[in-house]
């Protein structure tokens, strides 16, 4: 099992080769978390719709797809606790990067969460070696 230590490190690097957010948070999520995998530690991707935090600076292209309660994001849950956002500036330009935020900072900001392994069907069933 890996490290407290060692999550950090492998978070942060994976935000410092970040320079693009809008629309890359499902596939850096699923990265993330099969590193965090790989490693030892639970790394588990969350799909969250219906922003409900105000966020004004947000990425224009999402405001031209409509209002905040029909957009969707994905992210990372650690071990069951905390969470972990690699693309919260498409959001929210200023935030820290990567943003961590508690469980209950999280339910409070989204209006629908589920696990996102549980829609996705797994991502490599049924596919050849």
């Amino acid at each position: 099992m890996a490290s407290v230590i060692q999550d950090e490190m492998l978070i942060q690097e994976s935000a410092d080769n970040l320079d693009n957010y809008y629309n890359r948070c499902r596939g850096i999520s699923h990265r993330l978390a099969d590193a965090l995998r790989s490693q030892g530690s639970v790394g588990q991707v969350l799909r969250c719709q219906g922003l409900r935090t105000e966020a004004p600076d947000a990425d224009e292209r999402w405001h031209v797809l409509g209002a905040q309660h029909q957009w969707v994001h994905f992210l990372v849950q650690i071990e069951g606790k905390r969470i972990v956002d690699l693309t919260r500036r498409q959001f929210f330009p200023n935030c820290d990067n990567p943003f961590y935020q508690s469980l209950e900072g999280f339910t409070a900001e989204w209006d629908k969460i589920e696990h996102e392994e549980s829609t996705f069907n797994h991502r490599f069933r049924g596919q050849a070696g």
